[in-house]
C-alpha cells in the first residue's frame, strides 16, 4: 500500500492489488474516507494512517455499489456509509451481492479476513 499526500487536506492511499485507490479528504473537523483499499492488511491500517495525518474521522463514502469500493467498513465497522441515491437503489436491488463478490474474490486470491462485510443502513 503506498499513501501520498497531494495538499494537506487529502490523502491518496493505492492498493497493492488492482491499483485502486481511497481518497481521504478532510475539512475542517471533519474528515471522510472515499471508497477504500482491499487487502485486510492495508484497511488494517487505515485508521493509523488518518491518526498519523491528524485526521479526525468522520465516515464514509462510496462513489458505487462495487464491493471494492465498499471495503472501508471493515476499517471502521460502525461508521456512516454515504452513496449516491443511484447506488442504494442498486444496493437495495441486489442485497447481499457485494459481499457475496468479495467472498468471491477472496477466495480466488487466497485471503482470509477476520470478519465478513456488513454495509449497515446505507
Amino acid at each position: 500500500m503506498r499513501v501520498v499526500s497531494l495538499h494537506h487536506d487529502v490523502l491518496v492511499v493505492t492498493s497493492r492489488i488492482w491499483q485502486t485507490t481511497c481518497t481521504i479528504v478532510r475539512s475542517g473537523e471533519e474528515c471522510f474516507v472515499i471508497d477504500s483499499p482491499i487487502l485486510p492488511d492495508e484497511l488494517e491500517v487505515l485508521p493509523t494512517v488518518i491518526d498519523h495525518a491528524g485526521y479526525s474521522f468522520s465516515g464514509l463514502l462510496a462513489t458505487h455499489a462495487d464491493w471494492d469500493h465498499m471495503l472501508a467498513r471493515l476499517a471502521f465497522g460502525q461508521a456512516a456509509l454515504g452513496v449516491a441515491e443511484t447506488t442504494a437503489a442498486r444496493l437495495a436491488a441486489e442485497p447481499g451481492a457485494v459481499a457475496r463478490d468479495l467472498r468471491d474474490f477472496d477466495d480466488e486470491h487466497y485471503i482470509d479476513r477476520d470478519a465478513p462485510l456488513s454495509l449497515g443502513q446505507v
